[in-house]
């Protein structure tokens, strides 16, 4: 009889979303967490998430960290590290028990890497109201239209081929070179690698095919008849 073990170890390298504090004054963190989350609610549910906290490293002290991941916790953040230079976050993951990251990403794969390995999802029915897709790990093909309210999500690129409506979110683990493309470009929102644009921010033509991709950091929206 082959005895089977109870325990065996797989690694993998697992998408971490990272929020990266930029003040220690924690009622403005709140303000800013609370805004991050009201538009784009699918892409923190059930993930892991690092607390980027390396800009305030040299500040950070027992009670503000307690009021960090209180907040974080009342958001229904999953966390299970901090990020940042390592001598200085080591003894605050050990008190509070948690992993530590680097701050420099060292070891992730190339974006080229990325976009290579990245299947498609494609959805062919219209995403309605209240929708939210995630297409974890892969590029999203939607076939029909996305409706207001709805919410798309990628760690690819976005194609729809329809209507735009809603918010729209590619590249969303740092994909910089993901692009989001529709036959009517009428969203509430779109992004690409966190680089958001709302509707009051977006060019005055709306309603006809656009390509929206990142240019030395800055979100471009291209219309087309």
């Amino acid at each position: 009889m082959n005895a089977t073990s109870p325990l065996s170890v797989k690694a993998r390298m697992l998408p971490v979303q990272r929020l990266i504090i930029e003040d220690t004054d924690i009622e403005q963190v709140t303000t800013r967490l609370q805004a991050t989350l009201a538009q784009a609610p699918a892409l923190f549910r059930q993930a892991p998430v690092a607390l980027d906290v390396g800009k305030v490293a040299t500040e950070l002290n027992e009670a503000w960290l307690k009021d960090l991941l209180t907040l974080a916790k009342a958001q229904q953040l999953i966390v299970f590290a901090l990020a940042g230079p390592k001598a200085e976050l080591a003894p605050w993951c050990e008190q509070f028990q948690l992993a530590w990251l680097d701050d420099k990403d060292r070891g992730s794969p190339s974006k080229s890497q990325k976009a290579h390995r990245l299947d498609t999802q494609v959805i062919t029915q219209p995403v309605r109201s209240g929708q939210q897709i995630y297409a974890r790990g892969a590029n999203l093909l939607v076939m029909s239209q996305v409706s207001s309210g709805a919410e798309i999500i990628a760690d690819g690129s976005i194609h729809v081929f329809g209507a735009l409506r809603g918010r729209a979110m590619a590249g969303v683990q740092g994909l910089d070179t993901a692009e989001i493309v529709c036959q009517q470009m009428d969203a509430d929102l779109v992004a690409i690698a966190g680089t958001y644009r709302v509707r009051d921010d977006m060019p005055e033509q709306t309603s006809r095919a656009a390509r929206i991709y990142l240019n030395d950091d800055q979100l471009v929206i291209d219309h087309y008849s």
